[in-house]
């Protein structure tokens, strides 16, 4: 059976040797569907740090970013959500 995912992974990541905090996110086809203009948004902010190689796309239309932050991942990865639920609260009324 497959399993279909609908919504972003999120993992935070310390380097055993140098201590550095990141995140990673695998965003899904279906995800990105209905809110890729938001995922856009939020990674153009300035606090989020990544560049080319941190990003791997998939043939399906998903991706897998690492990405830094003055800030913990843990609290931009909220920002995220919330921006994500403001759009979503927007279009159902």
């Amino acid at each position: 059976m497959v399993l279909v995912l609908i919504h972003p992974q999120f993992q935070v990541l310390i380097c055993k040797r140098t201590g550095n905090i990141s995140g990673r996110i695998y965003f899904p086809a279906l995800f990105l569907a209905e809110f890729y203009s938001i995922v856009i948004m939020w990674l153009q902010r300035q606090e989020i740090i990544f560049d080319e190689k941190d990003l791997k796309m998939y043939a399906d239309g998903s991706f897998r970013i690492y990405f830094s932050t003055q800030f913990s991942p843990e609290v931009e990865y909220q920002r995220l959500i919330v921006m994500l639920e403001q759009q979503s609260r927007g279009s159902l009324s």
